[in-house]
Parts: structure tokens; sequence; C-alpha cells
């Protein structure tokens, strides 16, 4: 370094007064170029900047205009399970009796007019509130629904429409609640070992997971979370069912793929 100051140091005396002038430019250009170079990248980065701002401006006004659409078809599904179960409730002290099928009907078809904002887990949360409307509902084929199992179908379609509206309260920020849909899926599962009839499987459930019109439903799902592994079991046991015969797999592959995902969940929650 002592070195490289000396022999700038010569050439400068050499030049004399022309050497100090040619630092000078240089230098001067130097800052000139530097000036430029950064004056270039400026520009360069406010390019870059207004094309992420506006990306996310564009980003932006796409999510509030779900945001809107969502928070109306949410208004639109608790309306409508609010009068899908005023429908089914009767005066207390009469026997109660199936409701006409025209109210099942207004349920379902809202829920698929507001579909489109809907995400896979509040449906399935929804179809689990059809699941339990459709026993209340008068059917020509469908078995007669006696009063207490009414009563009953009354409770649990108000417990789901509770946690489905906690839902939406949490899909739209007015909620912490980290998973108010568990409880339904869990009722959603409980259902998949109850409803099918397969002999050969020993279908519907023979064990204390058998379902009873004489439970409450935070009783059902308090009796699910002490028995999750007879519970596990007999998901597996319908899983290998479909499984084993290519013609049934085929013809239940919608109820194969639920009891596999319920089987999933369930494991982590254990």
């Amino acid at each position: 370094m002592e070195n490289f100051y000396q022999i700038a140091f010569i050439l400068i005396s050499s030049f004399g007064g022309a050497g100090a002038i040619i630092l000078c430019l240089s230098s001067w250009l130097g800052k000139v170029w530097a000036n430029r170079i950064l004056e270039s990248d400026k520009a360069k980065y406010i390019r870059e900047l207004d094309e992420i701002r506006q990306q996310y401006n564009i980003e932006l006004n796409k999510l509030s205009i779900i945001h809107e659409h969502q928070k109306i078809s949410f208004q639109k599904i608790i309306k409508a399970m609010f009068n899908a179960s005023r429908a089914l409730e009767q005066p207390y002290d009469d026997g109660w009796s199936p409701i006409n099928g025209v109210h099942y009907d207004k349920l379902e078809q809202i829920i698929i007019e507001e579909s489109l904002f809907l995400d896979r887990n509040v449906e399935k949360a929804l179809n689990v509130f059809l699941k339990f409307y459709a026993k209340a509902t008068f059917f020509p084929e469908g078995p007669d629904q006696s009063d207490k199992m009414l009563r009953n179908i009354f409770e649990f379609i108000n417990y789901i429409s509770e946690h489905i509206r906690e839902y939406f309260r949490n899909r739209i920020g007015l909620s912490e609640e980290p998973n108010p849909l568990l409880e339904i899926n869990l009722l959603a599962a409980i259902l998949l070992i109850n409803d099918y009839n397969f002999p050969e499987a020993n279908l519907p459930t023979k064990t204390v997971l058998k379902f009873e019109y004489d439970i409450s439903p935070d009783a059902l799902v308090d009796k699910i979370k002490n028995n999750m592994g007879i519970l596990i079991a007999e998901l597996n046991k319908l899983v290998h069912y479909l499984e084993y015969d290519s013609s049934v797999k085929t013809f239940f592959f919608e109820t194969l793929t639920e009891a596999r995902s319920f089987i999933k969940l369930l494991e982590n929650q254990s």
C-alpha cells in the first residue's frame, strides 16, 4: 500500500498540474457514473415496487370480493339452517311427527347455490346437518320416526348449526376457536359405521358406538372421544370391506374416500 502511494505521488509530480486535473476529472466522472448507476437502480426498483404494489392491490381486491361474497353466503346458510330447525320444532306437549320433504329440498338447494364460496370442510359439516335433517323428513319409503327420535334429531341439528356458525365466525375473523368442526367430523364418522348395512362386515357397528336416539350431542361426542380406538377400528373394517370387492368399491367409492379421510383425521387426534 505504501508503494502504491509512492508511485501515485511520483506520477502526479511528473505530470504537475495536469496530474491534479486528471485526478479531479476522474473523481468527478466517478461520481457522475455512480449517480447515474444509482438513479438507474432506483428507477428499476421503483418500477418493480410499482408492479408488486399493483399485483398486491389486484389480489387484495379479489380477496375482498371473495370475503364479501362469503359473508353473504354464510348469512344465507345460517338463515336456512335456522328456518330448517324452526320447521322441525313442534309444540313441546304434542307428539312430534316428521316434517314435509320440501323443507329438506329448500335447505339442500340453498347449500348448492352457495357452494361456490364454501370450502370442503364446511361442505362436509353441512352434509352431516342434511343427514340428520333427512331422518326427520317424511319419505314414503323411509321408516316411521318416533317422537323421541325427532326431538333428539332437533337437538343434533341445533348442535351442528352452532358449530357451523362458529366456523363461519372464524372464517371472517370474529372467532379464535382452533377447530370448530372437529366435533362435527366425529359425528360424521360415527354415522358412517352406523348407517351402512353390511352384515358380512358386521356393520352397522355392534360396539359401544352404536348410535341410539337417547343420547345428547355433547354426551355422544364425549363417548366418541373416549373410544377413538374403537371408532378407528370400525372405520378400518368398513374400508377393508369396501376394498375387498371391486364392484362394491366402485359403487361406494365416495364412502370409502370419506372413511379413509376420517381415519387419518382421528389418528392425528389420538
